[in-house]
């Protein structure tokens, strides 16, 4: 039987499908075979006790797609993959010179300050996501910006203290190093098995999530 999906509950792993004879079933997202689906979403399933099982997304509608964009470039909540992490960085990584032509060819200073904030920050969301999908806080991130900023101060004496000599500038250009090297670890790192703190486990980059 196929039918429409009117609402997906992330919390409780659950959701409510109308199939085509109008009668609602409820379902649980791990009977999903091919990915969470999103409100909206042309499903086929099975009846079993009552409820639906064997679930397979058929149509996701437009509206649905650009709901988890949205979310994608733009939330700080949630998890996502590694796949869905290294597709974003090699999109980033080919799409970026556009924009920077642009900007350069415009002359127009405008561009630079809001297309530069508008990158940082989708950069900061995607990072953070993948961040909590290794169970790691996003405050990590935070610190290791803040940390770098300061030894770089210090490193080029824009900072100047007396009590800091050639030596401890060397162990805090090593920290920082050490710093980097770890949360470019966690970008790549396995996520966790299962629910953690930040969500449940995201699908393949195959998979459409709302939240």
């Amino acid at each position: 039987m196929q039918g429409i999906v009117l609402e997906v509950d992330l919390k409780t792993d659950s959701g409510i499908i109308r199939g085509d004879d109008q009668t609602r079933y409820d379902f649980d997202l791990s009977a999903c075979r091919n990915g969470k689906p999103l409100e909206g979403a042309t499903v086929d399933f099975e009846i079993q006790e009552g409820k639906a099982a064997a679930v397979y997304v058929l149509k996701t509608t437009m509206k649905a797609k650009l709901d988890w964009l949205f979310w994608f470039l733009f939330s700080f909540r949630g998890r996502i993959s590694r796949d869905q992490f290294v597709i974003f960085l090699v999109s980033v990584l080919s799409v970026l010179p556009l924009p920077v032509f642009f900007a350069v060819w415009s002359g127009v200073s405008v561009f630079w300050e809001a297309g530069g904030f508008l990158f940082f920050y989708v950069c900061l969301t995607v990072l953070i996501k993948r961040f909590h999908d290794s169970g790691t806080s996003g405050a990590w991130l935070f610190f290791m910006l803040v940390f770098s900023l300061f030894v770089s101060a210090v490193a080029t004496r824009v900072l100047n203290f007396a009590f800091i000599g050639t030596t401890a500038v060397y162990v805090l250009l090593a920290s920082a190093a050490l710093a980097i090297v770890f949360c470019v670890y966690l970008c790549f790192a396995k996520g966790s098995i299962g629910a953690n703190r930040y969500g449940n486990e995201p699908y393949s980059c195959k998979t459409i999530r709302l939240k």
